[in-house]
């Protein structure tokens, strides 16, 4: 076990090693291009190789590499719905949290999490406070392309942080047979291997159902009661629960707990202290949320946000 941990931790000393080498290449590339190729904007450096101004679907197609990253660094704010119908994504934040959302559901990726998200997904993302975003993009026709079919969430080791920053780091015109290359195969390879987290928040289609999520979201602090919601929406709280059932995998109650969780979760991943995420969530002591924390997640949060190894 010792012996495996030290070889572990080779490897991840060598990986980043090589980010260094492949963004010292990368910069040296864009140091010899003409002065009006060189664009100055808040994404990573990756971009301005393609010269031309052009939409992130335009400048992925340009790219010969089948494996790429963007780096990119974003105020608080959101990003509206987008697809990229050739390519699937690897998103994960190296800073901050973010939530990420489609017609399915709504996902809170802290450091420790990433997600795929496969091709032709429509999909947005918000976060309160600056995020420093990390993205792997995989083409679609990759000899090893992801297995998962719909977005899954992943638990991020210290070895697939260091390979998702060495291929971010990388430019997108590498050799086959390259070492940029290889670590983009190792990278692959071991997002197979990462344990999934199946919570989430699926979103409801109904008009009512969809009328009842909206209100509770802009009641974190549990102040409504489910009567209260339902009658808002006009529908008994048995119809509602019924069609949170149905559309959701999970009555009223259960969603909007999950919903509250799934607050406490972007709040927590910006470092606010557990009392204060407990008492604007609607628990009256943290023990009774932390309780409720282990029971979904299977650690406290102290443990859920320790950082890779």
């Amino acid at each position: 076990m010792a012996f495996m941990f030290l070889l572990d931790k080779a490897i991840i000393a060598a990986i980043r090693r090589s980010r260094i080498r492949l963004f010292r290449h990368s910069l040296a590339k864009y140091r010899q291009l003409p002065d009006h190729r060189r664009l100055i904007g808040r994404v990573g450096i990756h971009w301005r190789f393609q010269g031309m101004p052009m939409s992130e679907p335009k400048r992925l197609e340009a790219a010969t590499a089948p494996v790429i990253g963007l780096s990119h660094e974003y105020p608080p704010g959101s990003e509206a719905v987008h697809v990229h119908e050739r390519f699937g994504q690897i998103m994960y934040a190296v800073r901050g949290a973010m939530t990420v959302s489609s017609a399915h559901g709504c996902w809170v990726l802290p450091p420790q999490r990433a997600l795929w998200i496969p091709p032709g997904i429509p999909h947005s993302f918000s976060h309160s406070r600056p995020v420093s975003l990390r993205t792997v993009y995989v083409r679609e026709d990759v000899d090893a392309m992801p297995p998962w079919r719909s977005c899954t969430v992943l638990h991020v080791s210290a070895l697939v942080r260091e390979l998702i920053l060495a291929v971010v780091c990388a430019p997108w015109d590498y050799a086959r047979h390259s070492h940029a290359e290889r670590l983009a195969r190792v990278l692959l390879d071991q997002l197979t291997l990462l344990k999934e987290d199946s919570f989430y928040l699926p979103e409801p289609r109904d008009a009512r159902a969809m009328k009842a999520a909206s209100i509770a979201r802009g009641d974190p602090g549990h102040l409504l009661s489910l009567q209260d919601i339902a009658r808002r929406v006009g529908a008994s709280d048995r119809t509602l629960d019924r069609l949170f059932a149905a559309e959701a995998g999970v009555g009223f109650g259960a969603w909007r707990r999950n919903l509250r969780l799934l607050l406490a979760l972007e709040r927590l991943a910006n470092g606010e202290p557990v009392g204060l995420v407990a008492s604007a969530v609607g628990y009256e002591n943290p023990s009774s949320f932390v309780a409720m924390f282990k029971a979904t997640f299977g650690a406290t949060p102290a443990k859920y946000f320790a950082r890779p190894r």
